[in-house]
């Protein structure tokens, strides 16, 4: 599994590259980005920013998911493969950028487990108003938020371990807040 946040794969792009038969410079070209981007792409030292992502894709014939490698789509794989930062998403679903960010986290929908749909005059669950959003069916993105919710203690666990390398004296008054290890 690959170690960037949504699952970037740089020999995904290889191969599909070599499938399509695409050229550095033409990809450039279609993906919007410059030619060293793409050889950096390629080489796997840089990533693609999510708005480039599908661009990146088109180009070279595949979707954003087969650029990617996850054992689970999470929320933020959803995002990125639908070509969309935090904050536009955000923006998309009607909600705050840090409320999303902690959604897209955590997996806990809080406010956002349903909607009132005033042209229905009903309420619609998250699965169903937000999918849409993010380009996929209704289960995907229940099957995403879940993978999300059981993906946060395991991304916790990593965050507080780097808190302990470089601050182990905040890290052991975390711990005394807390009253236990996040």
């Amino acid at each position: 599994m690959s170690e960037t946040p949504y699952g970037f794969d740089a020999a995904k792009l290889r191969a599909a590259r070599s499938a399509a038969g695409a050229s550095v410079p033409r990809i450039a070209r279609q993906a919007r980005v410059s030619e060293r981007a793409v050889s950096l792409y390629l080489a796997g030292s840089r990533v693609p920013r999510p708005e480039v992502l599908p661009r990146l894709a088109a180009a070279v014939g595949v979707g954003p998911a087969d650029l990617c490698t996850v054992e689970h789509e999470r929320l933020v794989h959803l995002r990125v493969w639908a070509g969309r930062s935090r904050a536009t998403m955000a923006e998309a679903l009607g909600m705050a950028e840090e409320t999303y960010r902690l959604l897209e986290t955590t997996g806990r929908l809080g406010r956002a487990a349903s909607r009132f749909q005033h042209r229905l005059d009903c309420w619609v669950l998250w699965k169903d108003w937000a999918a849409p959003v993010y380009g996929v069916t209704p289960e995907r993105l229940a099957a995403a938020t879940e993978a999300s919710q059981e993906y946060w203690p395991v991304l916790r666990a990593e965050r507080f371990r780097r808190i302990r390398e470089y601050d182990p004296e905040f890290a052991d008054r975390l711990e005394q807040m807390l009253g236990e290890e996040p």
